[in-house]
């Protein structure tokens, strides 16, 4: 199977609404990539994936957008809204020092903003591959973008997009599904760039 990003706009920002659209998109990707419906469970941890089907899949919402990764191996995806409310003493508390300079050696406030916003998304997208908290953001790996590269020691494949207002990150155990990665919208769907991979 092709490992396929889908996006789906879905005209709410309630959480609920958000989560039972994730799982329509989730419905809707099952079918069309691999013609039925498998069994879901939870992980001890409370991630979600197949009973026994060797897909994996991962959900993701902000805004109005909910994002779907599958792919063969094990996968991660993460939006947020470019213009959410932050408090930038979160990197102090939870990033590493090196992120820390390359948040600050931003030109301006803006686009300080607009690095942690990366630096999020690929976090929350390695921790959502994993299976664990929030918590074990301090965890993670130092990430950095330079140009269109993101610096990272990790063993995992990462790319990064940007589009409509929105940031988004994914994360993949094989290189092959983030290489061959293939991006559907459902709805009326901003233009998502690639703007950074590993």
């Amino acid at each position: 199977m092709d490992s396929r990003l889908g996006i789906l706009s879905i005209g709410s920002r309630i959480y609920k609404d958000q989560h039972e659209k994730g799982l329509e998109l989730l419905s809707l990707m099952e079918e069309e990539l691999m013609r039925k419906h498998p069994e879901r469970t939870k992980t001890p941890a409370g991630r979600p994936e197949y009973t026994d089907c060797p897909v994996d899949f991962n959900i993701s919402h902000a805004g109005n957008l909910v994002i779907c990764a599958m792919a063969d191996g094990r996968t991660g995806c993460d939006i947020e809204r470019a213009d959410r409310k932050v408090s930038l003493s979160i990197a102090e508390k939870f990033f590493h020092t090196e992120e820390k300079v390359f948040l600050e050696s931003a030109e301006n406030p803006e686009e300080k903003k607009k690095r942690f916003m990366m630096l999020w998304v690929l976090k929350e997208a390695h921790i959502k591959l994993l299976g664990t908290s929030i918590g074990a953001v301090k965890e993670t790996p130092s990430f950095a973008i330079r140009g269109d590269k993101i610096l990272c020691q990790s063993n995992l494949f990462y790319s990064l997009y940007e589009g409509g207002g929105y940031v988004m990150a994914t994360a993949f155990e094989r290189m092959a599904d983030r290489d061959n990665l293939e991006i559907k919208k459902y709805n009326d769907i901003p233009d998502f760039i690639l703007t950074a991979v590993n």
